[in-house]
């Protein structure tokens, strides 16, 4: 049985190598980006913002959108109807910024899709009938507060046409002062995990900070793509690399948002992400349910065959090396890209180094949680996403 164990060791061991490897990589990328020239390509743009509820510091977030150093641009808000709470925010912001071009779209409830979709088509829809001018599409998230350079850094890669669309991704920073830290810490640190994932030649494109040429959106036939789609970037994403284009992930693009879940909200929202992955992108799926059920296997299962081995007076110090090497390339990794978002997100440096610890020391835990989202992923494929429930095929 040791011998199996230890056998595992190595391959985790590995697994553990290509991690690190690729938290580096992100970090080589993100620290030494190059951007654009100072020609940089700034055409007219339209920011779309689907909205629904008031998240955590709404009015703040909705206020970074309206002082983007940009020089023509407008902004599109969308709410399901009018008794969204978000609603007579928005109306009260576009008067108060009067000089910034800002429209608030009332929506409907959607029928055939996710609400949040619906909303982007009918702010679509919209711009259609009133600007033709606009030529790129950015698309956020209410969640999140952008810097004031969010959007000129988000579009300017855009003027070279062989990449399909740029994305930023959020770094979720833990409450201060909550009771619920814990599950705050342990969602921002799995959050952290898809960083690995962008680059120069993106996996994904994070729709709540992600910018599109129009020509490109229309071509791509995104409106027809959306038409019964649930999620919108995962849907953009596969459309995008299916015609060979890349995604570019542009790291000033990585924005904060507010983490204050309790252990039920952090369940919920991690197995709902894994589910909808499922759905989409299977292959991704796949990789997560192969490599959390190796390293739970291998680490925790190690940890305790080599505690109960030790009573015995069995101890191997071959397995107990493993299980340390596995443990400090984890720790390493997680230090990695805490360090790349404390660089990234300069006003809240401090509050990222506070929680070091946590994306040190909460991998293993975190492994276990993905885990789970595996399992409970598995079995059906129906979601409550803002209150809403919905059924995939």
């Amino acid at each position: 049985m040791e011998t199996v164990v230890i056998v595992l060791g190595v391959v985790l061991f590995l697994q553990s190598l290509l991690s690190l490897g690729a938290a580096l990589r992100f970090a080589r990328y993100a620290l030494r980006y190059n951007r654009p020239r100072s020609n940089r390509y700034q055409p007219k743009a339209v920011v779309i913002v689907p909205c629904k509820g008031l998240e955590h510091d709404f009015e703040e977030n909705m206020r970074a959108l309206f002082a983007q150093e940009y020089r023509d641009y407008e902004i599109i808000f969308v709410t399901e109807n009018e008794a969204d709470p978000a609603y007579s925010v928005l109306s009260r912001l576009i008067k108060n910024y009067s000089r910034r071009p800002a429209w608030l779209v009332v929506a409907g409830e959607a029928k055939i899709r996710g609400q949040k979709v619906h909303n982007l088509l009918a702010a679509v829809d919209m711009l259609n009938s009133i600007d033709r001018r606009a030529e790129v599409l950015i698309f956020a998230d209410s969640d999140a507060r952008p810097s004031r350079y969010w959007l000129s850094e988000l579009v300017a890669p855009l003027g070279d046409k062989r990449i399909g669309a740029t994305t930023g991704f959020r770094w979720y920073l833990p409450a201060r002062n909550s009771g619920s830290a814990l599950a705050s810490r342990l969602l921002s640190v799995w959050n952290a995990s898809a960083l690995s994932l962008l680059g120069e030649r993106s996996s994904f494109a994070w729709g709540g900070s992600t910018a599109i040429r129009r020509e490109n959106f229309e071509r791509l036939h995104i409106k027809q793509i959306w038409q019964g789609a649930l999620s919108d970037d995962y849907a953009l994403s596969a459309a995008i690399h299916q015609t060979g284009q890349r995604i570019k992930f542009v790291p000033q693009c990585l924005v904060a948002s507010h983490a204050d879940a309790t252990f039920g909200e952090l369940l919920e929202f991690s197995t709902r992400q894994m589910r909808i992955t499922r759905i989409y992108s299977p292959r991704v799926w796949q990789v997560a349910a192969f490599s959390h059920s190796l390293y739970n296997l291998t680490f925790w299962g190690g940890l305790i065959w080599m505690i109960a081995a030790s009573f015995f007076g069995q101890l191997s110090f071959v397995l107990a090396a493993l299980l340390t090497g596995i443990f400090l390339l984890g720790a390493t990794t997680g230090w990695t890209r805490a360090v790349v978002a404390s660089q990234l997100l300069a006003p809240n440096r401090s509050r990222i180094q506070k929680n070091w610890w946590a994306y040190v020391l909460l991998g293993p835990v975190v492994s276990v949680l993905y885990l789970y989202n595996v399992f409970a992923s598995a079995w059906n494929n129906r979601i409550t996403w803002r209150g809403i429930g919905y059924e995939m095929t």
